[in-house]
């Protein structure tokens, strides 16, 4: 079984609700200069791809709501 976060392709349905991280990649536009995650990835042979899932939500459900986009601001 092949890792999922080896490819840019995500499957469709996949993230079905705005999660924390993902708020946070939202409100920061993927810059992930300063991210706790960019740490946590540093040593893997691939990169995070937060950033897909916060496409994938953005075209399936919207944006986050304006309660956790205050919570993360």
């Amino acid at each position: 079984m092949s890792d999922p976060f080896e490819t840019d392709h995500l499957v469709v349905g996949t993230f079905k609700r705005w999660s924390s991280s993902a708020v946070e990649c939202y409100l920061r536009k993927a810059d992930c200069e300063g991210c706790y995650y960019k740490h946590f990835f540093s040593d893997r042979p691939y990169d995070c791809k937060m950033y897909l899932a916060v496409e994938q939500l953005l075209e399936t459900i919207g944006e986050p709501s304006h309660n956790m986009l205050s919570k993360h601001s």
